[in-house]
């Protein structure tokens, strides 16, 4: 891996041509094409550089909650791993079906990361939701589980389908799982519990999947709901907690 250091950001990258990229990003010299999230928890955009398309996205949620800024001086942050764990995949494991993810770049400061962002490639293509192209994600989903690899929000607006019909796996860090099959259930109940009711379960039902299911059903549970809410009004409001 390629590192940089460019007006207080580290940029990190495996080709170092897209070093200028990350300097252009940094310096706002890229134009908009469309806004696809802006949010206090993140920031995403189809942006175009030099007449080539990109997506640019900014995890805020690193530097907005306290004790996830905490964590970031013990560890790479998200945008970092997500550029190590993808590429992983990608060239290592040969999933070419996820988004490439071409560089990462952060800014620290007391060791603590306070500005992060990664630039993905464009994919031109639409989420489809209708039961085959599920089948299609379960399927590579069962393939990536079998490398002790979750994707962490497993539903279908996170694959897309481009126009040769060819599935990508969006918004995903690729983080492992090694003690049991936990997060492969937990995946697999979040697509069938939110997205696929008739859903054939792919997995057996061990004791990991009723661990996953009570975790998944007290998620669900409203006045968890209305406590999760009235966190996050609070944090947009500026509130640490």
């Amino acid at each position: 891996m390629i590192e940089n250091k460019y007006k207080d950001f580290n940029i990190y990258t495996f080709d170092r041509k897209y070093i200028n990229l990350a300097q252009l990003i940094i310096d706002k010299k890229y134009s908009i094409v469309s806004k696809l999230k802006d949010t206090p928890r993140n920031f995403v955009a189809i942006i175009e550089i030099e007449n080539q398309k990109y997506v640019l996205k900014e995890p805020r949620n690193e530097y907005r909650i306290p004790q996830r800024q905490l964590f970031s001086f013990f560890k790479d942050g998200e945008a970092l791993a997500s550029l190590k764990n993808i590429n992983k995949l990608i060239y290592n494991y040969n999933f070419k079906e996820f988004v490439e993810i071409f560089l990462a770049a952060n800014k620290r400061k007391n060791g603590f990361i306070v500005d992060s962002f990664i630039l993905m490639e464009f994919v031109d293509g639409e989420i489809k939701n209708d039961s085959h192209h599920k089948d299609i994600a379960i399927n590579l989903m069962k393939s990536i589980h079998s490398k002790h690899i979750y994707h962490g929000d497993f539903n279908p607006s996170n694959f897309i389908f481009d126009k040769k019909n060819d599935i990508k796996i969006l918004d995903t860090k690729g983080d492992s799982f090694w003690f049991g099959n936990y997060r492969a259930h937990y995946d697999m109940i979040t697509m069938w519990y939110d997205s696929y009711d008739d859903m054939i379960y792919p997995y057996p039902k061990n004791f990991f999947y009723y661990l996953a299911f009570i975790f998944k059903i007290l998620k669900r549970n409203s006045l968890l709901q209305k406590i999760k809410f009235y966190k996050k009004k609070l944090r947009d409001r500026g509130w640490k907690i």
